[in-house]
């Protein structure tokens, strides 16, 4: 039996839509592209937490990819509500 994966907690996934939201207008339809994200969360995060929260926000629905090769992504109005939620 295969141990399970890590799972991120809520803070690491606010963590990445709070850097989402703070790339999205620079980089608006086309999506922030990983390696942006990546070093903007390096001194928060480091890479295995950064895709864990990822993939698991995809998987939520809180963000999307916009394209696979080169990696793009988006924060969605879910993201952008559960965000909101944290804030307040």
């Amino acid at each position: 039996m295969r141990p399970r994966g890590p799972r991120p907690d809520a803070l690491q996934s606010v963590t990445v839509l709070e850097i989402l939201a703070a790339l999205d207008p620079q980089h608006g339809e086309a999506g922030v592209p990983f390696k942006d994200l990546e070093v903007a969360a390096r001194s928060r995060l480091n890479y295995r937490a950064l895709t864990d929260a990822l993939n698991a926000l995809v998987n939520d629905g809180a963000a999307t990819r916009v394209c696979e090769k080169p990696a793009r992504l988006r924060i969605t109005s879910v993201g952008r509500a559960r965000l909101n939620e944290y804030r307040s």
